[in-house]
């Protein structure tokens, strides 16, 4: 009786580490790509060059001012605006029912003078859902700026049939606020750029 106990013992602790080790591990997680599978955007013309209105939107601190009654708070403060660096950003709530929240952003991709792209998981929901925005810069002349701003959320059956419908509003009404919240950076620019 002995032997067959510690040989279903043994196959049962072999049968489990075979499944930890297959099991994906945190870093196989973060390198599986998102399926970002829906969006919104806009694109607006800044009567500023390229840099300077880069440099504003890189200016992450400047974001509760930028877009005032949307981003309530940049954390920490003086990020450092590098590709890995993340930065929390208070958010309110577009719609009744939501509350505010706050979203913890990776910055994806650094161009300078042409493009940022941050990333993270939108945790408006009780269902929390991937999103990425894409800002990008390029001149139509020396002293105009075509800004382009877009953003892809990793929306799914899950989410649609989880998420609460006042939830779901909120995320399809900030989908459709890009040229809302690019014009918020056109103002911004054009009140306090330098050229």
């Amino acid at each position: 009786m002995k032997p067959i106990f510690t040989a279903v013992l043994l196959s049962t602790l072999l049968g489990l580490s075979a499944c930890v080790s297959s099991a994906p591990t945190s870093a196989q997680q973060q390198a599986a790509p998102i399926a970002y599978t829906t969006g919104g955007f806009a694109s607006v013309e800044i009567k500023q060059p390229v840099a300077t209105s880069f440099g504003i939107l890189a200016n992450v601190a400047l974001w509760p001012q930028i877009n005032q009654g949307v981003t309530k708070a940049i954390s920490p403060a003086n990020i450092e605006v590098k590709v890995g660096n993340t930065f929390k950003e208070s958010i309110a709530s577009p719609v009744p029912g939501v509350k505010d929240w706050t979203n913890e952003w990776t910055i994806e991709e650094y161009q300078a003078n042409r493009k940022l792209v941050i990333a993270g998981i939108d945790n408006f929901s009780s269902v929390p859902i991937h999103s990425r925005i894409t800002y990008e810069f390029s001149p139509k002349d020396a002293h105009t700026t075509l800004f382009k701003r877009r953003i892809e959320v990793s929306l799914d059956e899950h989410f649609l049939t989880h998420a609460q419908k006042s939830e779901i509003e909120a995320l399809y009404r900030f989908l459709g606020t890009q040229s809302e919240m690019a014009t918020h950076l056109k103002k911004y620019v054009e009140a306090h750029g330098k050229p």
